[in-house]
């Protein structure tokens, strides 16, 4: 019985199954997917733990603020914590009000809440920030909202992730989870959208800038006219 050689023949790669390379298709785009969400998950869990280094604390309305109390101006700030223009406006603008006018003394900050009626999410984030702010983090849960709007501005429920944001700032969870629940500081948020309609805010984020009210564009240049007039 003779053999044939094989040596010198052609060898031909055997040929996939479509409906392998279908599979193989899905488990690339799904690796791809896993991955984008791994990302955003990271991405969503900035949390602002250091405390401002300007002087805090609530003015005689309630309102927090940051900042010379004695400063020559006062800005105040309508926004609504589930507007993508604050959540902008606080993540690149801010700082630099912060570097250049707050920390120098020249201006005292204050946060005013003006939640609006598109924005479901608008009133709990606002509790969240003030249910830190009677643990002493209100700046803290401020900054922190605002850098992770994307992650919770569309959920039907927030209280797990702004407790989770709670327990990553150190504060007692138990005592925060329960002022969120009793809505402790709701009625309070509510009057300040009513306020700010009354003091003619038609948008958010507006600014006043020692009773000028003005977009964010105009805020810098406001600043430093008031600056001017007061002789600093």
């Amino acid at each position: 019985m003779s053999v044939q050689s094989r040596r010198g023949r052609k060898v031909e790669a055997p040929k996939r199954n479509p409906v392998t390379i279908f599979y193989i298709a899905i488990g690339a785009v799904l690796i791809v997917g896993i991955a984008f969400l791994v990302t955003m998950m990271v991405r969503g869990n900035d949390v602002a733990t250091e405390a401002p280094t300007a002087p805090v604390g609530q003015t005689a309305e309630g309102f927090y603020y940051k900042g010379n109390p004695e400063a020559p101006i006062t800005v105040i700030a309508y926004e609504d914590y589930q507007c993508p223009a604050c959540a902008f406006f606080n993540r690149n603008l801010k700082p630099i009000l912060e570097r250049d006018y707050i920390n120098t003394g020249q201006v005292q900050f204050v946060y005013h809440e003006f939640p609006l009626d598109i924005h479901p999410n608008a009133v709990p984030a606002a509790a969240a920030a003030r249910c830190a702010g009677d643990q002493g983090s209100f700046w803290q849960m401020h900054d922190t909202i605002f850098a992770n709007q994307s992650v919770w501005a569309n959920l039907s429920s927030t209280t797990n992730v702004f407790s989770g944001y709670a327990g990553q700032l150190g504060l007692d969870r138990t005592a925060f989870e329960s002022c969120l629940a009793s809505e402790t500081h709701v009625a309070a948020i509510t009057a300040a959208g009513g306020s700010s309609i009354e003091a003619g805010v038609g948008a958010t984020p507006t600014f006043s800038v020692n009773g000028q009210l003005v977009d964010s564009g105009g805020l810098i240049p406001a600043i430093d006219a008031a600056l001017r007039a007061s002789g600093q």
